[in-house]
């Protein structure tokens, strides 16, 4: 399904924090839209914000720590319920000299190979099955159109 001038995708960028192996995810709390699905940090564009902007502000504000995008290794639109959204995935390098979540982000650590034990929203299926298949190295992924 492609999408219409009255149908434009909500666009989200996300980032893929890598440590050894591991990455960040956290759980989306009660009352949130697919509460209880587990998430990457980021979130929606604002206003004219690029997609790695986004990233970038989002995992400040979501997980205390500053990043800068290394590249793009994904991109999706997909259809939920709630809205068509296009998503942008960056695999991102911590900056600066903190490198842990805050305490209260809700956020940890889980292996590649873990992430499918992990429920995540439908749009994260194919990323999730490339980051768990080779770890560490995700690859760009054509882009899933609904």
């Amino acid at each position: 399904m492609k999408p219409t001038d009255q149908d434009s995708p909500i666009r989200v960028g996300i980032g893929l924090i890598e440590r050894n192996g591991s990455y960040l995810i956290r759980q989306r709390l009660d009352g949130q839209v697919m509460a209880g699905l587990w998430e990457f940090p980021g979130g929606k564009c604002e206003g004219e914000e690029s997609s790695e902007a986004a990233t970038v502000r989002e995992c400040a504000e979501e997980v205390g720590l500053a990043v800068e995008t290394v590249e793009r290794v994904h991109q999706t639109l997909h259809r939920y319920p709630h809205g068509l959204v296009k998503l942008d995935y960056f695999r991102c390098r911590v900056v600066g000299s903190k490198t842990e979540p805050d305490a209260d982000s809700g956020f940890r650590w889980v292996t590649a190979g873990d992430l499918p034990r992990y429920r995540f929203p439908e749009a994260n299926e194919a990323l999730i099955a490339v980051l768990a298949r080779r770890g560490v190295e995700p690859t760009d992924s054509p882009r899933d159109e609904p």
